[in-house]
């Protein structure tokens, strides 16, 4: 793994005592902003999604990388579509996302990231949660039940100093609770805080002093019902405070020992990472804060030894952020269905601009303003509470009380102050093809040379192939399933009969932080005296009936496509796994109904075209070209399974729910440990209507994106991973919803000066 020089910078600052050790590290990196066009979608349909990418700590504003990497991911942490996208010079992007007729109706995800952004954690790409096939739960007043979250500033408690903490309020769906009634009480019921104040985010503050022993609850009353939830302490070591107050960051450790091995840092994206001195006896340090840009700050507190003890997340806002006023405004706030919003925005030139629309109490909506300057660095279970940039000083107390719920997750700092970071993903600002010659299947060819065609538009690239068989060059922008001709050469400029194998790419783990589970309510069915037979929905699906504490599981729902699944039309996972090194040509003996055979083609892809070239030729001329450009087609044995005339009609491939026409055999080619399922269609099913495949298919679930590798005589045909080209951007006018309801426009500006505006407004639909 190759190590970079990481760039010092100089930070001023304002202690009021110094440390011998001095530290400073700066980091490169990116965050996205992901914006659907909508945030729910029916299993088929198109999810239209755009974006932003940029540097945070990059004063020109512009993203180091030009690619974005997109994926759909299922709530079990599968991945199900992954797209690569280029952005223009100021990070915009927009892409189609097809959704799949076989994908199971639930919550889904959209995780973006970039090459630089793989060399951090996973939990700081940008997450975006969707629903496919399933409706938003409608908030309900008053709910059935109220549950309570604690977070201690800190991150934790240390007995015997006052502290504070916030907590939230929400129902059973996730929807926050307000309520005008809020106590902290100890064991013996005695009222410790009297009416603590709860927003509309469900977001209240404590601040109380600890003791050892006592225990403590939070009481709130709601609806003219009274719930209770307790503290759990554990008090810890030590844990911090701190307040941003006049351009100047004060900072207090809490703790009981003494503060000589203690070791405090702080981290902001344009500043990167550096330690803070502070007094050893008081326990207090102070940073000037005046240069710094609107963005968190993570405080880290850790021992001698760099293990992380506490953390704390703070917002700095720059007095030039406070100047950035447009108007914009919604004249209607009430409209009919289906009628166009005819809202006022006035935005600087070149300016990107996102507009959607939200159910008023939609927990799946976000906002620019929150992804670009926080998503990247910090994360929080807890929704960041809407931003209307008219009204933003009204936030503040809401935005500070938010920050307790927050988590850095950019790196872990522990690992960064013991052993530094390692670029292992360079930026990728370019494509490249790379990969290994080899001469046989144990030896590599080389030294030589290396000229490389687009099939697609005949571009043409050479490059040279070093004496272990590797091989790296650029080439230019090409959609995905672009086939290129290889072709190796000695160093005399010879043709030399060799193969080419390409470098593996590298994704990054699956993995939701924060994952959004939608809970059913209890639904009550039958009520016997004392006694009350619920039921409720769980992960898969069934019904699950609760009895006075006794859980009763019905059976799961029969899956009729399952049960016709037979080794004659169907391979799974497991068996796939078992013959990893077979291809999907070998494996479709297995179906008895077909057979392969060589077809001169139906006339409409390249072999058809060929056909009718050959009508024209002389008869020698005419029988040679059909010889050499017959294809492999894939036929029913008997004409009884066809829905057309004509025994022969081929059957066509579905890839990952898209049908491919045209040539075949390189996908045939594919290695079965890539593939997840491989099952034959009959044109009765009604995925053959779906897929407008009428005379049946062969239906393939990959893994992960298949090398593709085509023997030619000129040299071998590659597949590598491509770019999504969209050839539609969203439309600038947008429509109210069709049902009645209350709603939210929610409008994002980024400008070109990297100025982040997002507003919030109200409307409803009659």
């Amino acid at each position: 793994m190759k190590r970079l020089n990481i760039c010092q910078s100089v930070l001023t600052l304002i202690c009021l005592f110094c440390l011998q050790h001095s530290f400073t590290q700066v980091f490169h990196t990116e965050q996205i902003f992901v914006a659907p066009a909508k945030e729910s979608c029916m299993p088929g349909d198109t999810l239209s999604v755009s974006g932003q990418l940029f540097a945070p700590g990059n004063p020109e504003y512009q993203p180091y990388s030009r690619y974005v990497y997109l994926e759909c991911i299922d709530q079990k942490d599968s991945l199900l579509l992954r797209q690569k996208i280029t952005c223009d010079e100021k990070g915009y992007f927009y892409t189609a996302i097809p959704t799949s007729p076989e994908w199971r109706s639930n919550i889904c995800y959209l995780r973006a990231y970039t090459r630089l952004m793989q060399n951090y954690s996973t939990e700081s790409f940008a997450i975006v949660p969707f629903l496919l096939g399933a409706t938003h739960p409608k908030k309900e007043k008053p709910a059935r039940e109220i549950h309570s979250h604690f977070f201690p500033e800190g991150g934790r408690f240390v007995n015997g100093f006052q502290q504070n903490a916030v907590f939230q309020l929400t129902d059973d769906d996730g929807f926050p609770v307000s309520t005008t009634q809020a106590f902290l009480l100890d064991e013996k019921n005695d009222t410790i805080i009297h009416h603590i104040p709860v927003s509309e985010n469900g977001l209240g503050k404590l601040t109380f002093q600890p003791e050892t022993d006592k225990q403590y609850q939070l009481q709130a009353e709601y609806d003219g019902r009274f719930f209770t939830f307790p503290l759990n302490l554990n008090p810890a070591e030590a844990t911090l405070q701190a307040v941003i107050n006049r351009k100047r960051l004060s900072c207090r450790i809490l703790s009981n020992e003494e503060g000589s091995h203690y070791r405090l840092f702080l981290y902001h994206s344009g500043k990167g990472l550096q330690e803070i001195p502070f007094h050893a006896e008081q326990k207090i340090a102070a940073v000037d804060l005046s240069d710094y840009p609107t963005g968190a700050l993570a405080l880290f507190l850790t021992d001698s030894a760099f293990n992380l003890l506490s953390e704390r997340i703070l917002w700095q806002e720059s007095p030039e952020e406070k100047q950035i006023i447009f108007n914009c405004l919604l004249p209607q706030t009430t409209v009919s269905p289906q009628d166009f919003l005819k809202f006022q925005l006035d935005t600087p030139q070149n300016s990107s601009v996102f507009v959607r629309i939200a159910r008023q109490h939609d927990l799946l909506a976000t906002q620019a303003y929150p992804a670009l300057w926080l998503g990247g660095d910090i994360i929080s279970p807890v929704r960041f509470p809407f931003i209307n940039s008219q009204q933003t000083e009204e936030l503040n107390t809401e935005l500070n009380h938010w920050l307790y719920t927050a988590r850095f997750v950019l790196f872990a700092p522990e690992t960064i102050l013991k052993e530094g970071i390692a670029y292992q993903y360079p930026i990728e600002d370019g494509l490249f093809l790379s990969g290994k010659a080899w001469k046989d299947k144990d030896k590599p060819f080389g030294p030589g040379l290396i000229d490389v065609q687009n099939t697609k538009d005949f571009s043409f690239y050479t490059g040279e192939i070093d004496k272990e068989g590797n091989f790296i060059l650029p080439v230019d922008n090409y959609p995905d399933g672009t086939g290129f001709l290889l072709t190796g050469k000695n160093n005399k400029g010879k043709k030399t009969d060799c193969s080419f194998t390409l470098s593996e790419e590298i994704y990054p783990e699956i993995n939701i932080p924060n994952p959004l589970f939608l809970r059913t309510r209890l639904q009550t069915d039958i009520i016997l005296g004392d006694t009350s037979i619920r039921y409720s929905i769980d992960e898969n699906e069934q019904r699950v009936y609760h009895i006075d504490n006794v859980t009763v599981q019905t059976h799961k729902k029969v899956d009729f496509r399952e049960m016709n699944r037979n080794p004659n039309n169907y391979i799974d996972e497991e068996t796939l796994a078992q013959r990893s090194g077979q291809s999907i040509r070998s494996l479709l003996n297995r179906f008895t109904k077909i057979s392969l055979i060589m077809s001169k083609g139906s006339g409409s892809g390249e072999v058809g075209l060929l056909q009718k070239a050959a009508a024209i030729q002389e008869p020698k001329d005419r029988e040679k070209m059909e010889r050499e450009y017959n294809e492999l087609t894939i036929v029913w044995k008997s004409a009884k399974y066809s829905s057309l005339s004509g025994g022969n009609t081929p059957l066509n491939i579905v890839v990952n729910g898209e049908p491919v026409f045209g040539n075949i055999e390189h996908i045939l080619q594919w290695n079965a440990g890539d593939i997840k399922s491989i099952e034959l269609i009959e044109p009765k099913d009604s995925r053959s209507a779906i897929y407008n495949t009428p005379n049946g298919a062969i239906a393939i679930e990959t893994l992960k994106t298949p090398r593709t590798y085509e023997d030619g005589s000129q040299g071998e045909t590659v597949y590598p991973f491509g770019l999504t080209i969209a050839d539609k951007q969203p439309e600038k006018h947008i429509k109210a919803p069709s049902q009645p309801g209350k709603y939210r426009l929610l409008i994002d500006v980024i400008t070109d000066d990297r100025k982040i505006v997002s507003f919030n407004k109200e409307f409803e639909v009659k």
